[in-house]
């Protein structure tokens, strides 16, 4: 802000050197006067000089051109290198429990949380229940490390858990949101997931969000398996959306035609 008197003065004064059109030389000094509550324009003062010399110019590029047989196109999703070595359930619930008691913004947290997500894919539906039976619990702030890294696993083991976590209303909404958001981006549908969740279409409160995501998983599938519609799980699917979308999809009130717009899609 401007008054009677100024209160920060600066000055930048620069001497620059040109030899055969390259800058060889810069010499800076910039000057700064901060005058609030001196007197007869006196203040503190500060001032900083830099100087920049030119050595040596490079005639050559200091890369290799690479040799475009060498390139290739890869994926940037983070991957693990497969171990032999048997996960147990114990091991899991271990993980899940120093989880907890580490500290939440460190590099410690990020691997423990990413080795938790790899090791569940490795767990059968009967290991992954086991693990959720013990180590369900909440840590600090209501952190529960195994509900944020089930939507991660994307294996049919944690896709059924997730099912049946729903249909038990164990979890607050907002995670229920969580699971079915999660199940539009399993990059390898089974059908085995596609027939776990199924119920839920018939469910009497079922959301948006739970058309969308299991529609979405469908769709992901069925791209994948052109004879997608001989698959029984698929036809169950089909079926129930046929009942709710009805012979001319005439719909009673919003909530009804969000769902069917989300059907549609």
């Amino acid at each position: 802000s401007q008054s009677e008197q100024q209160v920060l003065s600066s000055k930048l004064e620069c001497a620059q050197s040109v030899k055969g059109g390259v800058l060889a030389e810069a010499n800076c000094t910039e000057s700064n006067l901060f005058t609030l509550f001196s007197q007869n324009g006196s203040g503190a003062k500060t001032q900083t000089q830099c100087l920049l010399k030119l050595f040596q110019v490079e005639t050559e590029t200091l890369y290799k051109k690479v040799d475009s047989k060498d390139l290739y196109v890869t994926s940037m999703l983070y991957d693990r290198e497969e171990t032999q070595r048997e996960v147990t359930g114990g091991e899991v619930t271990e993980l899940v429990w120093k989880l907890c008691l580490a500290h939440s913004a460190s590099f410690e947290t990020a691997d423990l949380f990413m080795t938790l997500v790899f090791e569940l894919r490795r767990l059968s539906l009967e290991a992954v229940k086991a693990v959720w039976q013990r180590a369900s619990l909440k840590c600090r702030d209501n952190w529960q490390p195994l509900i944020e890294a089930l939507p991660s696993c994307a294996t049919e083991a944690c896709v059924i858990l997730m099912k049946e976590i729903i249909a038990s209303g164990e979890v607050e909404e907002d995670k229920v949101e969580y699971f079915f958001w999660s199940f539009s981006f399993i990059p390898k549908p089974t059908s085995g997931m596609i027939d776990s969740l199924a119920p839920l279409l018939k469910s009497p409160g079922a959301s948006q969000s739970c058309f969308l995501g299991v529609t979405a998983l469908l769709h992901r599938f069925c791209s994948a398996y052109s004879s997608c519609d001989g698959v029984p799980a698929v036809q169950s699917v089909m079926r129930t959306l046929g009942k709710f979308l009805g012979g001319n999809c005439t719909v009673e009130d919003s909530e009804q035609l969000s769902k069917v717009s989300v059907i549609q899609k």
